[in-house]
């Protein structure tokens, strides 16, 4: 099955096929002329639409440090009274296991990668009471006789 992108793609080509100029496909397509200029000459010179192969370091971890990390991570937050695991300690997880420095943004890559999430918990407001917010609500709704949300004049 094809993507949406390499059907797009496709229909650039098929218009450019058609003597059709890269300012026309644009309008046609609501692309920009150089995504569509871009297309067609990629095609002629490659006679490809594929990605090409992006380049980037590797990284030094195998795929089985990787689950390790994972499981270790997991284990962590199975235990008792676990609320969760910072990037921090994440962090001084991975780097303890690699014998390497990361940054914590490589860290939080690291983990995305493996299939976790940072994940942020909503604080509460330490004064929060609940019974003042719940009499404070009837009280409200018991004072009020007209729509509040009416157009003020």
């Amino acid at each position: 099955m094809k993507s949406a992108k390499q059907k797009e793609r496709e229909l650039i080509v098929k218009l450019a096929n058609e003597k059709r100029t890269t300012r026309e496909i644009a309008s046609i397509l609501g692309i920009s002329k150089s995504k569509s200029a871009f297309w067609v000459k990629r095609f002629r010179e490659t006679k490809s639409l594929q990605d090409k192969k992006r380049n980037g370091r590797p990284t030094p971890l195998t795929k089985d440090e990787l689950a390790s990390i994972r499981s270790q991570i997991k284990s962590k937050l199975i235990e008792p009274k676990a609320t969760g695991i910072s990037s921090k300690e994440v962090l001084e997880l991975i780097e303890h296991k690699t014998k390497r420095k990361y940054t914590l943004r490589h860290a939080q890559r690291l983990l995305h990668k493996i299939g976790l999430s940072l994940i942020t918990p909503r604080v509460s407001h330490i004064r929060k009471d609940e019974k003042a917010q719940n009499k404070f609500r009837k009280e409200f709704k018991k004072n009020s006789s007209r729509n509040m949300w009416a157009i003020q004049s």
